[in-house]
């Protein structure tokens, strides 16, 4: 074909449709167009500065969408080359090109001169040519990737820095959808963002200048968080790259990777809740056409979408009961922990820790020191690691007058666990106590205090343990590090402050210490709870003690609730099988035989009046337990059936309300280790094990249980459904512990007297005195106009009219409640 150089870019359209409906017709055209492409692009190597050609921008265009349709293969490779030399330089581009499946060349920070260069629109236009030839397959991932990386690191253009980022996520996306993942391909691809991230680690400094790699770096932990977030790469490796990062030296690559770390359940799940209500909100938009012509088909089309409707609420409404009731593995593996998934969580707790206490003040920014401290903590909470030099590195920034204090008290509850030696736990709570809980501290820095050593006690019960070999003058016991009884008490003096933040603080940390160690407290401070349960000896685990479970927690109690049901079934049966027996009296009254009464006194019609002081002494004691058996069962089981129903009337026979603990103990054992506990059993012995303790609390509830097992009615307050499920919606994180669980109750404080009369004079100058300009307004007009004029209006009218409504609504009720009131009592005339 001849073409002329004014209709170029018009042929250029022309030629593409002929290539794809015949692609060897028009091979020569296409070469020539190849040709000149070639010639273009060494013209502008040699000088990159100068404006390049109108026609090259869809020269380039034409060339990759041509060569990736029509003649895919070895010149779709010639021209990716070809634009890659353009971009990023012939030794990068033959690196590249030569690289094999399994592994990728690490990433050099430098390209050529000619490459920086080139022209803003001729870079665009190679970067979306090879964009195109990637999504239509005719360039390999891999190949794309050091060089777009590449071109993030160096090139100072937004823009395209942007629209790189975004191809190479949306690009590993699409390799991973529909469930589909190339293995293969995704170790490839996140070794070598690990080897980016791990030459960011090693070449960087603290506090010096980002470098490329330090950039490319920052670019790959990006992109990981994000597709961890959409769940495509939600793994282990994808954790240790993050991991690594996370202790680089570099601080703009390590908050990435720590803000991660510490937000990523809780963004994933609010991206769940999101996607899910704007999926509802499609669904439940119907346009019913309440405004327009009714037809057949716009009918079938509502019945179907009212339909679809109700089949997703019913969906939706299965699946908020089924996470209600998930309350296992199941239900954490959802948020995607991330910080459950670490490798070698102690040494980079020790590395990061490591940093922090060796980075001057000018190295790192407070903020990032503050989200170094807190992933620290965090971990170690989660983990339950030793890491004894972290508390004294906390107790350094529990200043009065500290930024960010509240944080830091934070920080500090979330690193306790139960595994903390308690000497490292008394420093902290001794450096709280002098810094916080002084009459010298504002009000706010009280009660933030004392809410901060509730919290650290609930985490380390340990604490408030003491040595029962050393005992005072007195008698009681003390310990060895520091009094532990004074200081608790001196804490619950403070639940009568006149403060209204610091009594709540108080109030809760005494409420804190009835549940965990009654003893501590003085008797008048223990309340009903304290007193239960420093009946029962009530006192935390010391410092490695260990309770060993005999069984499951509850089996003793489900083997019980198991018998009690048994025998009032079978007691049931027995009272349905004799007709005679079922017409017994509520009032206590039983029918006699006509003959058998020899008495003239007795009633004609058979009746017998009982005593009542038989009837309280029946209630009183405690009714035997008789193994209740059908006779006509006794011969046609077999032997089996026999031997299993002696079993159980073996157990329905046992009181185990008699039962000491050694016994139930030992009933415990033999139950977990003989039977395999459904969801709903363990649900059953959760409700049973909490109203135990809860009796144990309560004296009150104790006596009304111990009533209820003398007359066999120990289990009639529970029922055979599962345990309640409480409406909380909000996301919780394991170890997450917010600056918001620590702050002062935001309640209205007590005035004092002079302030409360600094208030009434200032109302009383604000009423008498007109802060607004001008007339006086409707409503004190209305308020001022006198009541001849205002009597017959209609709002007087109208409320009038309400009064009475109203009057002769409750005469009506008082009626129906005397029976018909006035109306009954009318004479009635007679005729």
């Amino acid at each position: 074909m001849s073409q002329t150089a004014g209709s170029a870019p018009l042929k250029l359209s022309q030629l593409q449709n002929f290539c794809k409906r015949d692609p060897a017709g028009y091979k020569e055209d296409y070469d020539a167009q190849s040709r000149r492409l070639t010639s273009l692009v060494g013209i502008l190597l040699l000088s990159p500065n100068a404006d390049p050609s109108p026609s090259l921008v869809e020269l380039i265009q034409f060339m990759a969408a041509v060569s990736s349709s029509s003649y895919k293969g070895e010149e779709s490779d010639r021209v990716a080359a070809l634009l890659m030399e353009l971009l990023v330089g012939t030794s990068n581009s033959s690196a590249a090109a030569n690289e094999s499946a399994a592994t990728i060349p690490l990433l050099q920070s430098t390209i050529p001169l000619a490459a920086l260069q080139l022209h803003r629109d001729i870079r665009k236009a190679c970067v979306s040519a090879l964009i195109l030839m990637r999504n239509k397959g005719a360039v390999p991932p891999l190949r794309l990737l050091q060089s777009f990386f590449q071109l993030m690191a160096v090139v100072p253009d937004k823009n395209l820095r942007e629209s790189l980022y975004h191809h190479i996520v949306n690009d590993i996306r699409n390799i991973n959808k529909n469930g589909k993942k190339d293995e293969k391909l995704n170790r490839t691809i996140q070794s070598f963002f690990h080897r980016i991230v791990a030459a960011s680690a090693n070449e960087s400094t603290a506090g010096a200048e980002d470098s490329p790699t330090d950039y490319a770096a920052k670019r790959a932990v990006q992109m990981i968080c994000d597709l961890y977030r959409r769940n495509v790469w939600n793994d282990e490796r994808s954790v240790h790259i993050l991991a690594t990062a996370a202790g680089s030296p570099n601080a703009s690559v390590a908050s990435r990777a720590l803000r991660f770390f510490l937000n990523i359940e809780e963004a994933m799940a609010l991206d769940q809740q999101s996607s899910e209500a704007k999926e509802w909100e499609g669904i439940d938009n119907i346009n019913l056409h309440l405004h327009s012509k009714k037809t057949q088909a716009k009918k079938r089309v509502i019945e179907k979408q009212i339909k679809n409707r109700q089949r997703k609420q019913n969906a939706r409404e299965h699946g908020i009961i089924a996470n209600r009731e998930d309350k296992g593995v199941e239900a954490s593996k959802k948020l995607f922990p991330a910080i459950e998934l670490l490798h070698d969580p102690q040494g980079l707790v020790e590395t990061i820790l490591k940093r922090i206490k060796s980075s001057g003040s000018n190295t790192y920014k407070f903020e990032v020191k503050m989200l170094m401290l807190n992933f620290v903590t965090r971990v170690v909470g989660n983990h339950e690691l030793i890491l004894l030099p972290l508390y004294p590195l906390l107790q350094r920034y529990m200043g009065g007058h500290q930024r960010d204090v509240t944080a830091i008290l934070a920080y500090s509850v979330q690193s306790c666990h139960q595994y903390v030696p308690p000497e490292e736990i008394y420093g902290i709570l001794k450096t709280i106590a002098h810094n916080f809980i002084t009459e010298r501290c504002s009000e706010e820095q009280m009660a933030v205090g004392i809410n901060a050593v509730r919290s650290i006690c609930a985490r380390v019960p340990s604490v408030l343990s003491t040595e029962e070999d050393e005992k005072d003058e007195d008698g009681r016991e003390i310990s060895s590090s520091w009094d532990v009884e004074a200081f608790t008490r001196d804490l619950a003096g403070y639940a009568k402050h006149k403060d209204r933040s610091i009594s709540i603080a108080g109030r809760g940390w005494v409420n804190f210490i009835r549940e965990v160690h009654p003893s501590l407290l003085q008797g008048k401070d223990r309340g009903l709870v304290g007193a239960g349960l420093h009946k029962e000896g009530e006192r935390p685990l010391r410092y490695g003690e260990v309770r060993a479970a005999l069984g499951v927690e509850g089996a003793d109690l489900l083997a019980a609730y198991e018998a009690s049901k048994r025998r009032k079934e079978k007691g049931g049966k027995k009272n349905s099988a004799g007709s005679d027996d079922d017409d017994e009296s509520e009032s206590g009254w039983v029918e006699m035989n006509d003959g058998e009464g020899d008495d003239d006194d007795a009633s004609e019609s058979g009746w017998v009046e009982m005593n009542d002081e038989e009837a309280e002494s029946d209630d009183e004691e405690a009714p035997d337990l008789v193994l209740l058996g059908e006779d006509n069962d006794a011969g046609g089981k077999e032997g089996e059936d026999d031997a299993d129903d002696g079993e159980r009337a073996d157990d329905d026979e046992v009181d185990y309300s008699k039962l000491s603990k050694e016994e139930r103990a030992k009933m415990q054992q033999e139950v977990s280790s003989t039977r395999i506990f459904t969801a709903s059993e363990f649900a059953k012995m959760n409700k049973l094990v909490a109203r135990q303790q809860q009796a144990r609390r309560d004296p009150r509830l104790a006596a009304k249980l111990k009533r209820a097992i003398a007359k066999g009615e120990e289990f009639d307050d529970i029922s055979d459904s599962d345990m309640d499920h409480s409406d909380d919606e909000d996301i919780h994180i394991k170890g997450a512990v917010n600056a918001t669980d620590i702050m002062a109750d935001a309640k209205r404080k007590r005035m004092s007297k002079a302030e409360k009369l600094e208030k009434i004079i200032e109302g009383r100058v604000k009423f008498e005195s007109k802060e607004r300009a001008g007339g006086s307004t409707n409503t004190e007009k209305k308020r001022k106009k006198n009541f001849a004029m205002s009597k017959f209006s209609f709002d007087t009218r109208k409320k009038i009219g309400e009064k009475n409504t109203a009057k002769i609504g409750r005469k009506q009720e008082r009626s129906k409640l005397d029976g018909g009131g006035r109306d009954a009592k009318k004479r009635r005339r007679k005729f």
